[in-house]
């Protein structure tokens, strides 16, 4: 257990647990193929990395028999750059992907079953055992690793080609994850590849080079810390640009407050009949939602004294708030004295102004205006 818990393995956990729960928000909002493949990959990987520790694969190996653990670890591997390819497939190929997606669950089906065969065929003292110099000559072994082992290379090499070539074509926002991604599953066939080097030496020509096996092992757990962050990437930048966008929300509904207050005194039926959800306030849509009602409340008092107002307010607005905050107390003064009217609505807000969004700013600049102004 201890084991399981050092703080590298505690990093992999953390990074799992974030992009598997990011996949999973995905597959909820959006249940296609190609958010299914990509969830079922993260899936895959997460649990062959679990399957790694010691203290797990024991267990594995006691429930279902010695060296169970390590075929169905790498079977995992498998299936998950598996899910990968044809999270590619299903993205670019169009009608023509079901074809290929079968032709490439062939290679995968024939991974297993020799990697299921190689391992009953081992002799039952080494089964389960790492791959090292104590156990490279077993041919068992040996197929064993190696035929898991040619997979993973032509699954990380396909891999890469497609996000190198999709990089091509994708959103600015999503390239740096891809580029995290593309380099996690080079460094990954890389260190795949050194160790099929290691075996085939040692396995048919008989020498062992210590060298290939000992390269293999950073180059792999280096890129799949790149792949996992490389796919967490994207959900952290949109958690990110959530938050800031949250809070920038809700420091515009607090400034505001000025101008949404004195309207609201001299036109109380502008605060919309629904009232505010409770926790509004404190989640992230309630967040959006109270600033958007504000907004409209202050657009309803503006237009209900537009009347009192000069037909050029809403180009006051925009070139000069100070003074269309004079001008807007004034008729709020002269709308509570009674004062006769022109009757006619205004243009309130500057030309062109024609969302919410737009709104805003020249909102914001009125409402502190009229804060400076008390």
């Amino acid at each position: 257990m201890n084991t399981l818990l050092s703080p590298v393995n505690l990093i992999a956990l953390v990074l799992f647990a974030a992009a598997l729960a990011w996949r999973i928000y995905q597959v909820t909002r959006a249940p296609t193929v190609p958010n299914w493949a990509v969830t079922a990959c993260v899936a895959g990987f997460a649990a062959a990395f679990l399957l790694q520790q010691p203290v797990l694969a024991d267990e594995v190996d006691a429930l279902l028999g010695r060296g169970a653990a390590r075929v169905v670890n790498n079977a995992l591997l498998a299936c998950a750059l598996c899910a990968l390819v044809i999270f590619f497939l299903g993205s670019t190929l169009g009608p023509r992907r079901y074809r290929r997606v079968v032709v490439e669950l062939i290679p995968l089906a024939a991974a297993i079953v020799l990697m299921v065969v190689a391992m009953s065929s081992t002799r039952p003292e080494l089964r389960g055992l790492p791959l090292g110099p104590s156990t490279i000559h077993d041919s068992g072994i040996a197929v064993f690793y190696l035929g898991a082992g040619l997979y993973l290379i032509y699954g990380l090499i396909a891999c890469t080609a497609w996000i190198v070539r999709y990089l091509r074509v994708a959103d600015r926002n999503l390239r740096i994850g891809l580029r995290l991604g593309a380099l996690g599953m080079a460094s990954a066939a890389v260190g795949s590849i050194c160790r099929a080097l290691y075996i085939a030496v040692a396995w048919v020509f008989g020498p062992v080079v210590k060298i290939l096996l000992l390269l293999g092992v950073p180059f792999v757990i280096v890129g799949g810390m790149l792949f996992l962050a490389g796919v967490t990437y994207p959900g952290v930048r949109a958690r990110v640009s959530a938050l800031r966008r949250r809070r920038q929300h809700r420091r515009e509904h607090e400034a505001l407050g000025p101008l949404w207050t004195v309207l609201v005194e001299a036109f109380p039926s502008i605060v919309l009949r629904t009232p505010p959800r409770r926790g509004d306030r404190l989640s992230p849509r309630g967040t959006h939602r109270v600033r958007y009602r504000r907004v409209i409340e202050i657009r309803d008092g503006l237009v209900q004294l537009s009347p009192y107002l000069d037909a050029d307010f809403g180009e006051v607005v925009a070139e000069d708030p100070g003074a269309a905050a004079a001008a807007l107390k004034a008729a709020l003064r002269r709308h509570s004295e009674g004062e006769a009217s022109d009757g006619r609505a205004k243009q309130v807000l500057p030309a062109g102004a024609d969302d919410i969004e737009s709104d805003v700013r020249p909102l914001l600049a009125l409402s502190a205006a009229m804060a400076d102004g008390k």
